[in-house]
């Protein structure tokens, strides 16, 4: 009697062919996948931008505070984030989430806050907007200044802004690094910028639209971190997408940018000692 089935010989050159197809096939499919995440960020910071046009129409062309109760010790019912001003333009607070973070984070952060504010339907974010992955340029478009023995929040203008298709809105994050230098915590709602001086016909100008050159402002740290470990290494930024992170612009568009592009135009030094060296390609400030 014949009997119909796979000889040994027949099903090892089966399973080499499908562990060679595999080989071939898993790193086109990973490719694909992270792809569609990037595209997908930069979706999101596309309606952040957009977002950010419609909130300056209705607050006389000026951006966003960071947060309202900076330097001090806030909660939900006395402070608010540029993340939770967004979102009555945005509706979802996913948009500020990156679909390549996939590191732990709090896991109450998007349906329990101990400070919610009853009929307050947006202060249950406040505790998430700190781990957004897209961190505002905040310095530069609405600095946080110590002025009259308090911080003081000063939002620039639009119309101060010479260049908005090349100058930050914001920017890929990350929280935190554990000790191998891998991202953890999610995203941080602020970024700082590598460079604040600027000498020119050999003078010192701050960059930043403060009201006093020099002032002190708010900020996680004075310029980047030169611990290579540490997640203010670039500002706070992070490269979720293959070496390559995603960014906003002032005028509303979004791209994908190498991470040294951020510090373009500046020589990196500890503490903002260091000068803008070129600033027509220096992508935090545009004046």
């Amino acid at each position: 009697m014949r009997r119909n089935g796979f000889t040994l010989t027949e099903m090892l050159a089966t399973i080499a062919i499908v562990a060679l197809l595999a080989a071939f096939l898993f790193p086109v499919f990973r490719q694909a996948k992270d792809q569609a995440q990037e595209t997908h960020c930069l979706s999101n910071h596309r309606q952040i931008a957009y977002a950010t046009t419609l909130y300056l129409s209705d607050y006389d062309d000026r951006f966003m505070p960071a947060r309202y109760a900076p330097g001090e010790a806030p909660n939900s019912g006395t402070d608010r984030t540029w993340v939770q001003l967004l979102l009555p333009y945005l509706r979802e607070f996913r948009v500020f989430r990156c679909p390549g973070d996939h590191s732990a984070r709090p896991k109450d952060e998007a349906s329990f806050d101990r400070d919610l504010v009853p009929g307050d339907t947006f202060s249950r974010f406040y505790t998430a907007s700190q781990r957004s992955n897209s961190a505002y340029n905040y310095l530069y478009l609405s600095p946080v200044e110590w002025l009259g023995g308090r911080w003081t929040v000063t939002p620039r203008t639009l119309g101060g802004i010479e260049d908005t298709s090349r100058m930050i809105l914001a920017l890929d994050s990350v929280w935190d690094r554990d000790e191998a230098g891998r991202p953890k915590g999610g995203g941080n709602l602020l970024a700082v910028p590598p460079c604040r001086y600027q000498v020119l016909d050999g003078i010192r100008f701050d960059t930043f639209p403060v009201s006093t050159s020099g002032a002190a402002v708010w900020a996680p740290s004075e310029g980047w971190d030169l611990d290579p470990k540490s997640p203010l290494r670039y500002g706070g930024a992070w490269p979720w997408h293959g070496g390559r992170l995603n960014v906003s612009q002032v005028d509303g568009s979004a791209r994908s940018l190498a991470l040294s592009a951020l510090s373009s135009g500046c020589r990196l030094g500890a503490g903002w000692e260091m000068s803008i060296a070129d600033g027509s390609v220096y992508l935090w400030d545009a004046q």
